[in-house]
């Protein structure tokens, strides 16, 4: 039997122990709750980290979450319990509402935008005022999304609402890998680091503010090297900094030599959404739109738009090139080189309200 001195250090180092490990679980819950209502994340980096959960669904890395009303880069974010974004304060739907579902990336969610500014909302207002009918556009979008996720996405969560009407607003980036949620917390396309549901980094905020504290000042992007600017558009068209443009001719140089497997999986993608709505009747467009540097200039690259014209072809898809609608913008109608500003969403929901304004009728 060990002495009672001994008896009594045991105790005392376990009730240290004890102690320590009460007071590290009062730090993380004081901590998590500290993170989260004030969204300590978001305003570290930038991100919208609240938005996204990872799952375990191989084509479908993360989802917004669902019922979060937050703040997104300056502006109000709401996601239902459908995992969709809507108005605030919205109003119980009309059941004899004419429902269209729009899927997309950070364009058709609305980034940077308030909602009714979004083009899915324009396009409802617009619809409902030509039609004298009510219509109810469902807002599929989930920023960072490519045509694969879209799909994806459709098939576990769209089709449940029996939508009348299916537009795809297709991104000039969409052929590219869909990003996953990484174990920092935030999007990237870096799949070895994707992490699973029951990652600290899908279900912890204070947890990942150590983690951005740790990083904070060691990360930064590499600027674009000059060379690589010395074919973008010049003349007339609105300016934009130069990693975007940098990144937007990357883009096109793809579309001039599309060889490697996106391609492949994006137009597989866009069959597998051509035959989803077929199946069940419902019309399918696909609204192509095109990249700030595109509009008001001399001969601008219009590779992308002409290889996409041949798949919307060859697979028997319903397009729309909405390219020529922005030329007849006046002013700046984007807020970045991939991202129209609110005069950009309008013209787009004008376009789309040309095209199925009569579907229902």
């Amino acid at each position: 039997m060990a002495p009672r001195s001994e008896r009594r250090r045991a105790g005392n180092v376990g009730r240290i122990l004890a102690l320590l490990a009460l007071g590290l679980g009062v730090f993380f819950v004081l901590g998590e709750i500290a993170a989260r209502s004030l969204n300590l994340v978001d305003r570290l980096n930038n991100f919208p980290r609240q938005l996204y959960e990872a799952t375990d669904d191989e084509d479908l890395a993360y989802v917004l979450r669902p019922s979060l009303d937050t703040i997104a880069r300056g502006e109000r974010v709401v996601i239902d319990e459908n995992r969709m974004r809507v108005a605030p304060d919205a109003p119980p739907a009309d059941e004899a509402a004419r429902t269209i579902l729009v899927l997309g990336d950070s364009v058709a969610f609305g980034y940077r935008m308030p909602f009714e500014a979004t083009l899915g909302h324009r396009l409802e207002r617009e619809l409902e005022r030509r039609t004298g009918r009510p219509h109810r556009v469902l807002n599929g979008a989930v920023e960072g999304y490519n045509t694969a996720n879209q799909l994806a996405w459709l098939r576990r969560f769209g089709l449940r609402h029996d939508p009348d009407s299916l537009i795809v607003v297709f991104n000039l980036n969409d052929y590219d890998y869909g990003p996953v949620m990484g174990a920092s917390g935030v999007l990237t396309t870096d799949r070895s680091d994707r992490v699973s549901t029951w990652s600290l980094a899908n279900l912890s905020d204070f947890y990942v503010l150590l983690r951005w504290l740790g990083k904070m000042g060691v990360q930064a992007l590499a600027p674009a090297p000059p060379e690589a600017l010395d074919d973008a558009p010049t003349g007339g068209g609105q300016s934009f900094d130069r990693f975007d443009r940098f990144v937007s001719i990357l883009r096109k140089r793809y579309y001039h030599e599309p060889t490697d497997e996106r391609w492949a999986q994006m137009v597989a993608a866009l069959r597998g959404l051509r035959d989803e709505a077929r199946a069940r009747g419902i019309p399918l467009l696909i609204a192509i739109l095109p990249d700030g540097d595109q509009i008001g200039v001399d001969a601008p690259d219009l590779t992308p738009q002409k290889k996409l014209a041949a798949v919307c072809e060859n697979e028997r898809l319903d397009c729309l090139d909405l390219r020529p609608r922005f030329e007849t913008g006046a002013g700046d109608l984007f807020l970045d080189i991939m991202h129209p500003n609110a005069e950009g969403h309008r013209i787009v929901a004008d376009a789309l309200a040309d095209r199925v304004a009569g579907e229902g009728s």
